[in-house]
């Protein structure tokens, strides 16, 4: 099968990964979009794992606009070149891997569309998980999910004719309508009818009728209820992969359209091009050993690189970054001069599985190191690290401990170093936002309806409350918690590394949310004082930011920094 989460590759402008199982059958998989892709992307490579082991030749890859692919689907970007995307993904099966038979597997958006392309793509069938439903209510649902994931995000409101913006992710109304416009009954052809599979959520009536008019259009239809789908697009918690719904899919394929293994052994498939844009140039990068880590190295067009930045995972988002961030600050900072790689280590977003946690350990910081390794021939200049939250640790540690990194920028730190006794559970139960924001909150309206209706366990409350009172006790009673204690050591480790950093002449800077609880961690090991008064660090507060930095004026504040590090460090 090759490479677990398969091999890099580009065509037409967009990215993606080929995981070829050696089969006579090929199977597009038809991205979601945005937020959904963003959320799903890990178990959506799993799935086209699970096809290759079975047989399958497999292509999935990000939309025109979106993910890694050139272009941005706030602007510019119609639904033709999506359309385009599929065909061209179906031919470079056809063509690069000799593949005799295609079918289409699409989820949210791309379910939607895959039946309106499968004729242009020569499908002989197509199965559709989740599809976002058609017309106005498809629009109405885009509008819903903006407004619920904005609310539960705590997302600054943000109000536009032109533009629909989830988490961050901007489609532009004039494709959003595109996509709207597709009709189920514009397929009608009685003569050559496609198998087709429909996994559809529980409850969404629309979506039943939709495929009762697929049925009338020219699919033969089976269609049968997503169990799964709530776990994997959660808001709330970890995607969980629907094994169970995945495994159905397999299996419906295989009954009509088998993989049939190809003549011959499989060949290793050529190196990925680099995709071209205005100023720069990006190439996927395979590194660490055995190929385990992924990245985007993204360079100057034609001027000479003057430094690089190093931009980890925050949490499990993947290497584009929250909200595409990564991609757009690597593009705008190649048009000045400054490369960047766009990192995953592993078990996060394209890089391969680990066992255990997959941030807040000593593994995810040598995965920097190697990562530092697959520049270092590159000669592209001073190496910088990007990190936010769990990403800004992972800098923090790997720039103490790599006397190459010349600059750090970590935005919403949470935890600037870790004691020896602290469990991967105690950092992750002390939440984001800062002391004063959970004390303002803690007998809001809403929380208390939450405890009485049983959607937030007393527990959950306790031990934040445990939290607060333990930092707020750090922070007023320093003598309690002095170099004997724990929580001292921990504070004193925090100076030696920062003055390990300032003595190698390191450019350190500290980006917050004014309402972040970062800021109590670095008032906690440094003192609380106003942002300017810190001299181990450049320290900023953005106000009116939240934890992830989703407003454009938030992400503007990391790209300055970006840029004043960059210039430091060489």
């Amino acid at each position: 099968m090759g490479r677990e989460r398969g091999t890099p590759i580009t065509f037409g402008g967009c990215a993606g990964f080929i995981h070829d199982g050696g089969g006579r059958t090929g199977i597009v998989l038809v991205p979601a979009w945005g937020f959904e892709d963003m959320t799903i992307r890990r178990g959506w490579a799993g799935l086209a794992d699970m096809l290759a082991e079975a047989g399958y030749a497999c292509l999935r890859f990000d939309w025109p606009g979106a993910g890694d692919s050139l272009g941005d689907t706030a602007a510019g970007i119609r639904f033709a070149d999506w359309q385009e995307a599929i065909l061209s993904a179906a031919t470079v099966l056809r063509q690069t891997l000799g593949v005799e038979r295609i079918a289409l597997v699409g989820h949210g958006v791309g379910a939607l569309i895959a039946p309106h392309v499968a004729k242009g793509a020569g499908a002989e069938a197509v199965v559709m998980m989740a599809p976002q439903s058609e017309g106005q209510a498809g629009l109405r649902e885009l509008d819903v999910w903006s407004r619920l994931i904005a609310s539960f995000l705590r997302l600054p409101p943000k109000a536009s004719k032109d533009q629909i913006e989830i988490a961050g992710h901007t489609l532009s109304l004039e494709l959003a309508r595109e996509i709207a416009a597709l009709k189920a009954e514009s397929l009608a052809d009685g003569e050559n009818r496609i198998p087709a599979l429909a996994l559809l959520r529980a409850g969404h009536a629309g979506n039943a009728e939709w495929a009762r008019r697929l049925g009338e259009g020219g699919f033969d239809m089976t269609t049968r209820t997503y169990a799964g789908w709530d776990g994997f697009f959660s808001q709330t918690s970890a995607s969980i992969p629907p094994l169970e719904d995945f495994g159905a899919v397999l299996g419906w394929l295989e009954e009509r359209l088998p993989a049939s293994p190809r003549p011959g052994p499989v060949m290793p498939l050529p190196a990925a091009s680099p995709l071209k844009g205005p100023g720069f140039t990006e190439t996927p990068v395979l590194f660490g050993a055995g190929d385990r880590l992924f990245g985007i190295l993204c360079q100057p067009a034609e001027i000479p690189s003057r430094g690089v930045v190093v931009m980890l995972n925050s949490g499990d988002n993947y290497h584009i970054g929250w909200a595409r961030m990564h991609v757009h600050f690597a593009r705008q900072l190649a048009a000045e001069g400054i490369s960047s790689f766009r990192i995953d280590t592993g078990g996060i977003g394209d890089a391969a599985t680990v066992e255990g946690h997959l941030f807040y350990v000593d593994r995810q910081i040598r995965e920097v190191a190697e990562a530092v390794n697959a520049l270092e021939s590159r000669h592209l200049g001073p190496v910088t690290l990007l990190g936010r939250c769990s990403g800004g640790y992972a800098a923090v540690q790997a720039a103490v401990l790599d006397p190459r990194v010349r600059g750090v920028v970590a935005v919403n730190t949470a935890r600037l170093s870790l004691g020896p006794e602290e469990t991967f559970e105690d950092i992750m139960s002390t939440g984001t936002s800062s002391m004063a924001d959970y004390k303002k909150r803690a007998l809001s309206p809403a929380i208390v309806k939450d405890i009485l209706t049983g959607r937030l366990p007393l527990s959950a409350v306790f031990n934040k409350g445990r939290h607060i009172l333990k930092t707020q006790a750090a922070l007023r009673f320093p003598a309690l918690y002095g170099a004997l204690t724990g929580a001292g050591r921990l504070t004193r480790t925090t100076r030696q590394q920062a003055e390990t950093l300032r003595s190698r002449g390191v450019a350190v800077h500290l980006l917050y949310a004014d309402n972040d609880g970062g800021l109590d961690e670095l008032a906690r090991h440094f003192g609380r004082k106003p942002p300017e008064a810190y001299d181990h660090a450049r320290v900023r507060v953005v106000a009116g930011a939240e934890h992830n930095m989703t407003a454009p004026f938030a992400r503007e504040a990391i790209i300055a920094d970006l840029r004043e590090a960059v210039s430091a460090a060489g």
